[in-house]
């Protein structure tokens, strides 16, 4: 049974599954030898020591047995340390051995919401298209199981706005929608307002690595999500068929979604689609994080401090 870093308790025994966040080297003690590694899950972290005995290489060979970023089963006993919680394992009553079966969801936080309704009021968007081109782009990418299933788990961010599995569609269906609602004002090719909104963000499938931390890969840190989201688009669009002209501004819409160069945008909005999937998108991105820091914070007082945001008002 799967023990979180939350309940943890000084004095109680452990034995569960934990995230290698970091590993320390083996060094020498007063009785021994021994190391110490980060365990984690998604409700927070804590420090293991390993306490072994004069036989350097039984130490050496448990230190090695496991990897950072691997998930691993710790058997020990919980302690503190400066008021902070630890665990304790002693070589001979306690082990660390490395976990090939566990659930994701223990380690990542998952959207609150219902992803298969989210998932039905997208395709209810791409349905309700009446520019043909753009409804067969669209399915192309969201009628593969597939792209679909994966779309479905992957987050929005790593940490600021939607960083939890299934955070991307939380945050793309609310882009597109948002977007909708505010082109009611104005003379809006509604298609493609809605296309380039539900695939603004479609590069962060490859942008970020998902294990049992969300971390930006090698292609995602030299690239980035706007440029292979656009190239993403791009090349499926070819398959499709789309016309260049309405190929070319939806690329303009990916292309310009950050809104200013210093925010990462290789181009400004320069059409009024463009810059309703920028205003979107900044304010989804910001609004979820405001709504996110009040429905976590339990305190009495008006207002709470985030480190990103600074000051927050509760009431």
């Amino acid at each position: 049974m799967k023990v979180f870093v939350e309940d943890l308790k000084p004095g109680d025994p452990v034995d569960s599954l934990f995230s290698v966040k970091y590993k320390r080297e083996v060094v020498q003690y007063a009785n021994g030898w021994r190391f110490a590694f980060g365990a984690a899950d998604k409700t927070g972290e804590v420090e293991v020591s390993y306490w072994g005995g004069d036989e350097k290489t039984a130490v050496q060979q448990a230190h090695d047995s496991f990897k950072e970023g691997g998930v691993v089963r710790v058997v020990g006993m919980v302690g503190s340390w400066k008021d902070r919680k630890k665990i304790d394992i002693n070589e001979g009553k306690g082990s660390v051995a490395p976990a090939t079966e566990y659930n994701i969801t223990d380690f990542l936080p998952q959207s609150k919401k219902d992803l298969d309704e989210l998932f039905g009021r997208l395709l209810a968007l791409v349905d309700g298209m009446e520019n043909e081109g753009l409804k067969k782009l669209l399915n192309a990418f969201f009628e593969d199981m597939y792209f679909a299933a994966e779309f479905k788990r992957a987050p929005g961010a790593m940490f600021i706005h939607h960083a939890w599995l299934g955070g991307l569609l939380e945050h793309s269906l609310a882009v597109a929608e948002t977007a909708r609602e505010a082109a009611k004002n104005y003379d809006v090719d509604m298609d493609l307002l809605t296309a380039g909104a539900l695939l603004h963000d479609i590069g962060k499938m490859r942008e970020f690595e998902v294990t049992t931390s969300i971390k930006i890969g090698e292609e995602g840190m030299l690239r980035g999500h706007v440029v292979i989201g656009e190239e993403m688009v791009r090349q499926k669009a070819k398959e499709v068929g789309l016309d260049g002209q309405t190929l070319l501004k939806l690329s303009h819409m990916i292309l310009s979604h950050h809104g200013e160069h210093e925010k990462g945008a290789p181009k400004k909005p320069m059409f009024v689609e463009a810059i309703l999937v920028y205003f979107a998108d900044e304010m989804d991105a910001k609004a979820s994080q405001f709504a996110r820091i009040k429905s976590e914070t339990n305190t009495e007082d008006f207002r709470v401090y985030d480190k990103y945001w600074g000051e927050v008002y509760l009431r």
